[in-house]
């Protein structure tokens, strides 16, 4: 089997392990806050995430960038002339157009390096979602499946990833388009929190409702075990924007709910912050 590398684009949140014992890199991507370009690298290089949040709740203005062809072919370009290939997890197709970027910079690299390959993967998910699909990438790879094998696993195996998402902040949900401005008034009125959830489309959709925080977290629960198998050991991400407490809340009604479980907990990537805003958390795992 010819190796490979593998990478992500910063969208997803992995066990930093992953990333610091080399398994796997990590493809920085932009935002803009009040008009400036910020990088996050998920790094020391780039914006520190707790800080980015400090600007999400002073409501500034704020939009997230796709990852141009140029760029890719920037990233991927000396690994291809060296005969390296490498295969890249990217943000669901269904927010973004950067696998599409991708797609479109691997045809023309492949055709400049036959001998190595750029193989993009639609996650069709985002955050501690896409930290699972990389985690399956990883084992694929050590288990010897070639960048083809590895490709046709994780193009199944995506759909089998399951998310719900807790939503504080309307505003941020109605800068992104999601919901509608009147629904942000309303619901911010009466403290209407929307739980949000993955389509296998890659999109998002709100599948619930809900008063209040706690009873949030409740129904989050309940979405969990309605879908999940808690007969087998199995990995859970919780990623959160900066409010550890509620992360912490979260992850013990998880252990309660299923002792048979690894709970991971990480910053939410800047990059969905940006649309979910201040105080979400995203609740990721496999389903039956």
């Amino acid at each position: 089997m010819k190796d490979y590398l593998l990478f992500m684009d910063v969208s997803g949140d992995v066990d930093k392990s992953l990333v610091e014992s080399g398994k796997i890199g990590l493809i920085p991507m932009e935002f803009v806050i009040n008009g400036e370009i910020h990088n996050y690298t998920a790094d020391e290089n780039g914006m520190d995430a707790a800080e980015f949040y400090d600007f999400v709740r002073q409501k500034l203005p704020m939009s997230t960038t796709q990852i141009s062809p140029a760029k890719w072919m920037e990233y991927f370009e000396p690994y291809l002339a060296q005969g390296q290939s490498v295969m890249c997890l990217c943000l669901s197709s269904g927010l973004s157009n950067s696998y599409n970027s991708a797609m479109a910079a691997a045809e023309e690299l492949n055709s400049r390096y036959p001998d190595a390959k750029l193989v993009p993967v639609d996650s069709l998910r985002a955050t501690g979602i896409s930290g699972l699909i990389a985690e399956r990438m990883i084992a694929n790879k050590d288990n010897g499946l070639s960048i083809e094998e590895n490709l046709a696993d994780l193009q199944q195996y995506r759909h089998k990833t399951l998310a719900c998402a807790y939503v504080d902040d309307l505003d941020s949900l109605k800068r992104g388009g999601r919901i509608s401005k009147t629904v942000a008034f309303f619901g911010s009125l009466m403290d209407i929190k929307p739980l949000i959830q993955f389509n296998d489309d890659g999109t998002l959709s709100v599948w619930g409702k809900q008063k209040g925080y706690r009873k949030s977290m409740a129904n989050m629960i309940q979405y969990y075990l309605d879908r999940t198998d808690t007969s087998k050991l199995c990995t859970v991400y919780i990623t959160h924007a900066n409010d550890v407490n509620y992360a912490n809340e979260l992850a013990e009604r998880v252990r309660t709910a299923n002792p048979n479980v690894e709970i991971k907990i990480q910053l939410l990537s800047p990059i969905i912050g940006v649309h979910l805003g201040p105080s979400a958390m995203v609740l990721g795992f496999v389903g039956k």
